[in-house]
């Protein structure tokens, strides 16, 4: 890089589509109810400027968010129970009202109409609903200032900047708001009560197209993906990856 060569100043800011991906633990069972939110992002950045090589760093400020959209979970069950009861049974029973002597002796007798009760079994049909879980449409957004440690190339036509810019990052946990459902599957539990890693490492990369209206001023248009590398969970089991793509619109100034 150049000794002499110019240091430019850039706001940018502008909406990203972001999402999440959830693995291990229980995630299997609700990870498929996740849908991309949308979010903002802005920062500022501080470059040293060379004819077609610029380096620097930059301080973002960024919110990774995904919708969680899950069913109610309620079970039902069914469940068969024995009991005994006497069942009435009417029959004609013959009653002996004399005997005659002789060989052999002979009887004499009235038929009588009566109700025999047995013991019989039946079975009693029983239904149980337990409602297991809420269901839930909500935006969880999880927040990180990040700095990231930039490299770019590009060229220049006339007031045309047309670059390409990027690196590593290192973002620092601002906020987060939301909830996931808990590993026992019957509730939810708050992503302030979820163990976030401090720090976590990421990326960023964008295209530019800026036009220089004067000496010192430019505006630009710039398409921009960012992402992390690692788990930003710090418990164990559950592990988080989220990443994020929009357009941002950017304004730089060259200090001379």
């Amino acid at each position: 890089m150049p000794e002499r060569a110019p240091w430019e100043i850039t706001v940018l800011g502008g909406r990203f589509t972001t999402s999440s991906r959830y693995t291990g633990g229980n995630s299997a069972e609700w990870s498929r109810a996740l849908g991309n939110a949308s979010s903002t992002g802005f920062g500022a950045e501080l470059m040293h400027v060379g004819r077609n090589i610029s380096l620097g760093f930059g301080l973002h400020y960024g919110t990774y968010a995904e919708r969680l959209r899950l069913d109610a979970v309620d079970i039902t069950s069914i469940t068969h129970q024995q009991y005994w009861y006497l069942a009435g049974i009417d029959t004609t029973v013959l009653v002996i009202t004399d005997t005659l002597a002789g060989t052999p002796p002979t009887y004499t007798g009235q038929s009588m109409d009566t109700t025999i009760y047995v013991l019989a079994q039946g079975t009693d049909t029983v239904l149980h609903h337990q409602h297991i879980r809420d269901a839930r449409d909500a935006v969880n957004r999880v927040s990180y200032v990040e700095v990231p440690l930039l490299a770019d190339v590009h060229i220049v036509q006339g007031r045309w900047n047309i670059g390409l810019r990027g690196g590593p990052t290192i973002g620092l946990l601002s906020a987060r708001r939301g909830a996931v459902p808990n590993s026992a599957g019957d509730g939810y539990t708050p992503l302030q009560e979820v163990a976030f890693r401090e720090v976590v490492f990421g990326y960023t990369a964008r295209a530019y197209l800026r036009y220089r209206f004067n000496a010192a001023w430019s505006v630009g248009l710039e398409p921009a993906l960012r992402g992390q590398l690692f788990n930003s969970l710090g418990g164990d089991g559950l592990s988080r990856r989220a990443t994020a793509k929009g357009i941002q619109l950017s304004l730089t100034y060259r200090l001379r």
